[in-house]
């Protein structure tokens, strides 16, 4: 693959039209990949393929006996990669990044890793990888200094029982994908690297980081606090229609982008998250197979009516009912209940039709109100590992029933549309009962 020099947000997210000048790929889609996709065309659980081409390997671990759909811990040599997820590969990765001596032109951006919920840590790493694309700069995240204290790694969601001191704070879970990080270098040669390079703070809003209409900054949704420009305001708008359209066109370029982040950052999932994944699906179905209708409803009560107005159940069954469509009453469903709120989860199952069958794993807890980070802390972050392994569980589905105005619901749609619609023949839908996504 051929790269031009560096792009910005905007021509990264604008359509293959664009993309397409700046990257040259000479791989047009292989027999076995072509084979892969017919196959979950024709029966998404159906397929069983191994076999190698090149030096890529193709296999899907549920032939193993029951098991997830993809291979998550090499997921960039079994299946390509979108190629707006390549290119922040490629510039996150430059292959001559660990050579000797130490390039001195190598452009670093330092973050701490956001003590928050999973799904926001999430959501802001994939802010800061945004921002360092903006600096053309190589991300590094560093532990939080403010909770090194209680977790060697510096992130409240690392599992302590598994996840010793590791460089970056995500490495337990998602290895190596800080280039600088994977380098031989020692110790005074990483000092060297990083001597002069400051350690940003995660910080929610910014709005004079960079250029709007290009780059990564997260503008107020009142339209009153993003940088103007009165000269392009078109003749008979008034500046506030002008600013909300800015506004929503930089939130379809950051929610592209945090898509294409989060593909990047799941191309190899470590196999601690993969085996606890195993562990749930053996617990919850027979021999570990996900059944083929499965649904993934997604259900965020907790603390968070804190910043929303919570969905009632009753409109979270009606949805699933939608999506599963005719014969919703009358055939076997299959619900898999995706929240930590075990209130949330007890209340679908007394209200569900009794035609379907409802399964759930990972975190719960039935205090209302209570902080899953409350949980993360006192647990040692077993919470995380068990939510990690919950979320590639809750990817099994073909059809999701979400609530963007959450992180989580975000984080399973960003992973559905750039990792499981493309790859498994476009077979899924999602409704989403509280819009929210940027």
């Amino acid at each position: 693959m051929k790269i031009s020099p560096f792009l910005s947000i905007a021509a990264l997210v604008s359509g293959s039209g664009i993309l397409a000048s700046h990257v040259e790929d000479s791989d047009v889609e292989d027999p076995p990949r072509r084979q892969l996709r017919n196959s979950y065309m024709a029966d998404p659980r159906s397929i069983i393929l191994k076999g190698n081409h090149g030096d890529h390997t193709w296999a899907n671990t549920r032939t193993l006996g029951g098991g997830l759909r993809f291979d998550w811990t090499n997921l960039r040599d079994t299946n390509k990669m979108s190629l707006h997820a390549r290119v922040i590969d490629f510039y996150q990765n430059p292959i001559d990044a660990c050579q000797r001596p130490l390039r001195n032109d190598l452009k670093i951006y330092r973050v701490e890793m956001p003590n928050s919920g999973l799904g926001s840590s999430m959501h802001l790493w994939a802010r800061q990888l945004c921002h360092a694309y903006d600096e053309k700069a190589i991300l590094i995240v560093e532990p939080n200094k403010h909770i090194i204290d209680q977790t060697p790694t510096g992130f409240l969601w690392n599992d302590s029982r598994y996840c010793g001191s590791h460089d970056s704070p995500l490495s337990c879970y998602f290895g190596n994908h800080e280039s600088l990080r994977a380098c031989d270098f020692s110790d005074s040669e990483r000092a060297d690297l990083l001597r002069d390079v400051p350690i940003h703070e995660f910080s929610f809003s910014d709005p004079m980081l960079s250029d709007p209409k290009n780059g990564c900054t997260f503008l107020e949704q009142t339209n009153e606090r993003i940088i103007q420009f009165p000269h392009e305001v078109p003749l008979g708008t008034s500046m506030k229609e002008h600013n909300a359209h800015v506004v929503n066109e930089h939130k379809s370029i950051i929610a592209f982008f945090y898509a294409a982040a989060m593909e990047f950052l799941f191309q190899k999932v470590s196999p601690i998250v993969i085996s606890e994944a195993h562990r749930q699906l053996l617990a919850m179905f027979d021999s570990g197979i996900v059944p083929a209708n499965m649904v993934t409803v997604h259900i965020r009560w907790g603390d968070k009516e804190k910043e929303m107005t919570l969905v009632g159940i009753d409109e979270y069954i009606e949805a699933t009912k939608e999506i599963i469509g005719a014969g919703w009453d009358i055939h076997p469903q299959h619900i898999y209940v995706a929240s930590e709120d075990g209130r949330a989860i007890s209340e679908y199952e007394s209200r569900m039709p009794r035609n379907w069958k409802i399964y759930s794993s990972g975190p719960t807890f039935d205090e209302p109100g209570k902080a899953p980070t409350s949980n993360a802390q006192a647990n040692e972050g077993q919470d995380g590992l068990e939510a990690m392994a919950a979320l590639l569980i809750a990817l099994e589905a073909d059809r999701y029933v979400l609530t963007t105005q959450s992180n989580w619901s975000r984080l399973i749609n960003e992973l559905r549309k750039s990792i499981i619609h493309p790859r498994c023949g476009e077979c899924t839908r999602m409704i989403d009962v509280a819009p929210g996504e940027w």
